[in-house]
């Protein structure tokens, strides 16, 4: 029995689904974007917003983001600066596909730090960028609580003691994607203790992040506060900020009930701010 399947019968929380969690890579004409996924997921998270767009005309790169969808054990061994690494790939793809010229980053969640981290790192490569439920900060007692636990011995914190689970489940709405949702049942806490330093250096970026900027969220996100996302756009230097509040939807907005709202709403977006061939 493995080490997802024995700790989901011992902490009672759901296990992962059967969804599709490979990379892809769609060849289009429009331009060029990246999508990437959240911590603990896999490009399921984000891939049917690639196909939309995809359909769209844009070529759309969509990586596994270092130490994801294989294991808790796996996970626990990388940290932001390697899941920043994956992301940086995926751009250098997505621009040479482009002809060289400047390329769009989707980021959902913890995908959504790392573009904004990509936007102030490479501002002559990314041209505009859209987050999704994108975390800013965590309670203070959650933050303490982390911080402390990240400081126990390492044979305890890279045990199953090591490990928070996700006892609700996947924070979707739509029902047959909380049932295929393939991300893992738990959170390594190395991993949300290097969550929290990304945050802070994401934090530090906003007022320097030019790009045009989509900021999306749904209404009925119980994982991520919509102040998070009010801070993002409310903090960003671009003077060209749009905002999407998604009624019916929680967390995992690029696979809920209006996926297509909001996808449509991205391949608009991209058209009006990526260069033209």
């Amino acid at each position: 029995m493995s080490f997802k399947t024995t700790w989901a019968r011992l902490t009672k929380t759901p296990e992962q689904g059967s969804g599709d969690t490979k990379p892809f890579f769609i060849s289009g004409t429009q331009g060029a974007l990246v999508c990437l996924h959240g911590l603990t997921g896999t490009p399921f998270e984000v891939r049917p917003l690639g196909v939309a767009l995809a359909d769209d005309g844009f070529t759309v790169v969509g990586p596994v983001l270092a130490g994801h969808a294989q294991d808790p054990e796996a996970l626990i061994k990388t940290r932001w600066p390697e899941w920043l690494a994956t992301a940086n790939e995926a751009v250098d793809r997505a621009v040479a596909s482009n002809g060289g010229r400047a390329v769009g980053i989707v980021g959902f969640s913890t995908g959504g730090l790392l573009a904004l981290r990509l936007a102030r790192q490479r501002p002559k490569d990314v041209a505009a960028l859209a987050v999704i439920a994108t975390p800013l900060r965590m309670k203070s007692s959650q933050r303490r609580a982390i911080r402390w636990l990240n400081l126990l011995p390492n044979f305890v914190v890279d045990s199953p003691l090591g490990y928070v689970p996700k006892w609700g489940g996947p924070d979707v709405q739509d029902p047959i994607m909380k049932l295929k949702n393939p991300g893992l049942p738990v959170m390594p806490l190395p991993a949300l203790n290097s969550l929290l330093d990304l945050m802070q250096e994401v934090r530090a970026d906003l007022p320097s992040i030019m790009q045009p900027t989509l900021v999306a969220h749904g209404q009925k996100d119980t994982t991520i506060p919509m102040e998070d996302s009010l801070e993002i756009a409310g903090s960003l230097g671009s003077e060209q900020v749009e905002r999407l509040w998604l009624e019916r939807s929680g967390h995992l907005a690029g696979i809920d009930l209006e996926k297509h709202i909001l996808a449509e709403a991205l391949s608009k977006f991209f058209k009006r701010h990526l260069p033209h061939n």
